[in-house]
């Protein structure tokens, strides 16, 4: 998926996310690293198989990591499950 996100909304979130991380004493490259992976990954969840999931799976990744898994490996599972979902 190619984004284009809105510049000033993507400043906005780069902006919380950096006072998140300060919050909770994350470094932001944590985060910077998979920014966009785990972006498409939440636009192919709220598009396939749950908006409201969306949100939730971006928890899962962060509970999955802070468990000690890779997170691009993590994101791509998670992404190529989206994508395969079918709903009933």
């Amino acid at each position: 998926m190619n984004r284009k996100d809105d510049p000033t909304k993507m400043a906005q979130m780069h902006q919380w996310l950096n006072e998140a991380c300060d919050a909770l004493g994350i470094a932001h490259v944590e985060y910077e690293s998979v920014e966009g992976e785990l972006l498409n990954l939440i636009a192919h969840v709220a598009h396939g198989p749950s908006r409201p999931g969306a949100p939730m799976t971006a928890f899962l990744v962060g509970l999955a990591t802070g468990r000690g898994a890779n997170p691009n490996a993590t994101i791509k599972t998670l992404d190529e499950l989206a994508l395969g979902y079918e709903q009933d």
